[in-house]
């Protein structure tokens, strides 16, 4: 059962201009945090997992037995599932207000409660100008260089970066943080983003935060003391493996919403999925994140093959622990209602690019694109069918662009084609099995050919492919030679077939993966977007 842990601390900057540094705390007159003499600290609570934590609120001020008064500066909590929350609020803590609820997963939660006295002064009874950086996901002081420039005055950045510390000047001197933590000799490398500046005393208007940005402006000649902190994220990075063949897509008989029954194979054999059938379907979600994350899982179906608007199934809300995979099942069947039909994920995450909602727009015309990082995608399709063919002999398939959006009615949509030649022994090639090594983790049980490493350098070949529309529609050579453009009459019937023939020179076994590519233009409200649809065709026999 994880604990609460609080910490109440005031802030110690070193002395300006002292022989100590701040970039490694070392030695241990460095600034830091140390506790505050005679405060009441909330004693350790157990907590249960997923459960709401709310931290105990701390004083305001307090005044020990010295004299000296100690003002709240900012309260941060870490190890809770997502990244930190940090508040310099005191009528806004973490946990309340506008922060997300604080859900307990099964790390140490630590609270720290940062104080600063007032007037401590930089040597000689004159105000002194404190800066730091804080990472808001470790509840820590970051140790690397922050401070890429400051203007006009760029000889002062190095005595930031190594001192905290910034001279007071006679005019505005303009801090830009930097975007991400700077490599510092010494210190480990931080993959912490930028989050804001935050001031945590000093006169009023001074010094000038706008927002979210980087820069802090620093007015001359302040008569009292200041602090201002620069805080960073580490961002989440939950991600499914993206693509069109996607091997974190499982669809699997029967269907269950508890466990996996028996996989449909991606591109072994003819897997086109049997109409009518409730197929189980589920999806591998990755979490590189140093904490837990809690994510939105969204199961889609789109028909059509190369469509671009579908049925929203499900949202499954799951906590991936740091540095771990899991297997989230959707509670809705996968039913193929004839033709092809494609199986969707997106996933939804706080603090990390993957931002479409589908409580928000629960439109699939909306979901990510799976190519833009087919490593550490938002979204994943599996697309893939495979079929027979047979040497010399004719072969054809069917697939359509679906149901299409209203925008997209009277729209010429391109298609185009695209064939790759896979020999039936490469799969035993040395780099082939070198390759299938190193991606076993991911790609295990797909064919190595859809590996993308391998698949890109895979021969090209033409099959000399042929349209032909099933419905009413207008059909096209591109322009520039490129495929066809296609504009159907009726945004409900777009199946169009495809045809060729088995190469002479095929080879029992030989492979061809043929790519449908549909190229939509900007229309309306939707931006252009590209679909596409891999067909597995198997030489059998001669």
């Amino acid at each position: 059962m994880p604990n609460a842990i609080y910490n109440y601390v005031y802030y110690e900057p070193l002395t300006v201009g002292g022989p100590v540094t701040r970039q490694n705390r070392n030695p241990a007159t460095s600034s830091k945090y140390l506790p505050i003499p005679g405060i009441t600290v909330p004693s350790t609570n157990d907590l249960a997992t997923g459960s709401t934590f709310t931290p105990d609120v701390p004083p305001s001020t307090y005044t020990d037995g010295s004299g000296n008064t100690y003002n709240f500066g900012f309260m941060n909590v870490s190890g809770c599932v997502g990244a930190g929350e940090t508040s310099t609020d005191y009528s806004n803590l973490p946990g309340s207000g506008s922060f997300a609820p604080l859900i307990v997963g099964t790390q140490v939660i630590n609270i720290l409660v940062v104080y600063i006295v007032h007037g401590t002064g930089g040597g000689g009874g004159g105000p002194a100008i404190y800066l730091d950086a804080f990472d808001e996901t470790t509840g820590a002081f970051l140790d690397n260089f922050f401070v890429n420039s400051i203007s006009p005055d760029s000889t002062l950045a190095p005595n930031v970066n190594v001192y905290g510390s910034l001279a007071v000047e006679a005019i505005s001197e303009t801090v830009e943080a930097s975007t991400n933590p700077l490599h510092t000799t010494g210190v480990a490398d931080s993959s912490a983003v930028f989050d804001k500046w935050v001031k945590l005393e000093g006169p009023s208007g001074n010094p000038v935060i706008s927002g979210g940005s980087v820069d802090l402006v620093v007015g001359a000649s302040t008569p009292s003391d200041i602090t201002a902190f620069a805080f960073y994220k580490d961002p989440a990075s939950v991600y499914i493996t993206g693509g069109y063949q996607s091997p974190d897509i499982i669809l699997f008989t029967p269907f269950s919403t508890t466990s996996l029954g028996t996989p449909v194979p991606i591109g072994l054999g003819d897997t086109t999925l049997l109409p009518g059938v409730s197929y189980g379907f589920a999806a591998v979600i990755h979490n590189d994140s140093e904490y837990e994350v809690s994510c939105d899982v969204t199961f889609w179906n789109i028909p059509g093959g190369v469509g671009t608007a579908g049925t929203f199934l499900d949202t499954q809300t799951v906590v991936i622990e740091a540095l771990s995979s899991q297997t989230v099942i959707s509670s809705m069947p996968f039913i193929n209602p004839g033709g092809h039909t494609c199986a969707v994920v997106s996933i939804d995450t706080d603090d990390s690019p993957c931002q479409f909602d589908p409580t928000g727009s629960a439109d699939s015309v909306y979901i990510p694109n799976p190519l833009s990082n087919v490593a550490h995608s938002c979204s994943a399709w599996r697309n893939t069918d495979a079929m027979f063919i047979f040497h010399s002999l004719p072969w054809h398939f069917e697939i359509s662009l679906g149901e299409l959006p209203v925008e997209y009615e009277g729209v010429q949509i391109g298609l185009q084609f695209r064939t790759q030649h896979v020999p039936v022994d490469f799969a035993q090639k040395e780099n082939v099995l070198k390759e299938s090594r190193i991606h076993r983790r991911i790609y295990g049980k797909t064919p190595p050919y859809l590996i993308p490493a391998l698949r890109e350098k895979l021969h090209l070949v033409d099959l000399k492919p042929t349209v032909s529309l099933d419905k009413q529609g207008e059909l096209s050579v591109h322009p520039e030679g490129n495929g066809h453009l296609v504009n159907f009459r009726n945004k409900k019937e777009t199946k169009f077939t495809v045809s060729g023939i088995v190469p002479e020179n095929a080879k029992p076994g030989d492979t061809y993966l043929f790519q449908v590519t549909a190229r939509y233009p900007r229309a309306g409200r939707l931006a252009a977007k590209t679909i596409e649809f891999l067909e597995i065709l198997i030489v059998k026999g001669k």
